[in-house]
């Protein structure tokens, strides 16, 4: 654990490792004990895919083995952006049904969503990510890498996943629905903040915004409970 910093430490073995891991995997788990239908299948995987990214955070920070070092971080890179295409399928399959978002659909989405990541993490591998003793360890993205990811994104990601969320919002009449689907598009919108602030965070790599965009998240990994309490009722029916 040498060279890590209090805060950093604190964050990571301490709020990361126990909110991200471990309370993820728990949410998971009660998703699936409501039902083990596809639904509730699809919406596990996206705090699944969240859970892993942060262990495989948590195993590469103490690590000073340069190219070990990136290629998790770029593991866990990946893993925190695979949740978006799980999030996005939820909310189609909830607007349109199971039977016209089918099983091909589903794993022809997440195909391709893991190809694009692939190709951030060949960029990421070719000079698009540093982290070693220069960078105290710490990730630092360079300009191509830091594009590709938030335009990839932005664009195939947040922008339709916000549009279906909105329908289904407004095609609710029940008041009580409406509400807790409220707290569901704040989430959605929480999450892609937490990923929008850590890609500024590692291309600007400047120490002062790492410190206080920790802080800042002290206060956002309530977030993704919001997003399992504003569709619990969905997931029963």
């Amino acid at each position: 654990m040498q060279n890590i910093d209090p805060l950093r430490f604190f964050m990571i073995y301490g709020i990361q490792l126990t909110v991200g891991g471990i309370l993820f995997l728990i949410i998971a788990l009660l998703i699936l004990r409501r039902s083990r239908k596809r639904l509730n299948q699809i919406f596990a995987m996206f705090f699944i895919s969240i859970a892993l990214s942060t262990l495989f955070n948590v195993i590469y920070v103490p690590l000073r083995n340069p190219l070990v070092v990136k290629a998790l971080h770029l593991i866990t890179t990946f893993f925190f952006a695979w949740a978006m295409v799980y999030l996005l399928l939820f909310n189609l399959i909830l607007l349109k049904s199971k039977k016209m978002i089918d099983r091909k659909i589903q794993i022809a989405s997440i195909a391709f969503w893991t190809a694009v990541l692939i190709g951030l993490a060949i960029i990421g591998f070719a000079g698009g990510v540093n982290i070693d003793v220069t960078t105290d360890w710490k990730p630092v993205w360079g300009q191509s890498f830091f594009i590709y990811e938030i335009v990839a994104s932005m664009l195939l990601m947040f922008v339709p996943t916000i549009y279906f969320s909105s329908q289904i919002y407004q095609s609710f009449q029940n008041a009580e629905l409406k509400k807790r689907w409220k707290y569901f598009l704040v989430g959605i919108i929480f999450y892609y903040f937490i990923w929008t602030g850590i890609s500024i965070v590692n291309f600007l790599a400047i120490e002062l915004v790492r410190s206080l965009w920790n802080i800042i998240l002290l206060s956002c990994f309530s977030a993704f409970y919001i997003l399992y309490y504003g569709v619990a009722k969905q997931l029963e029916e």
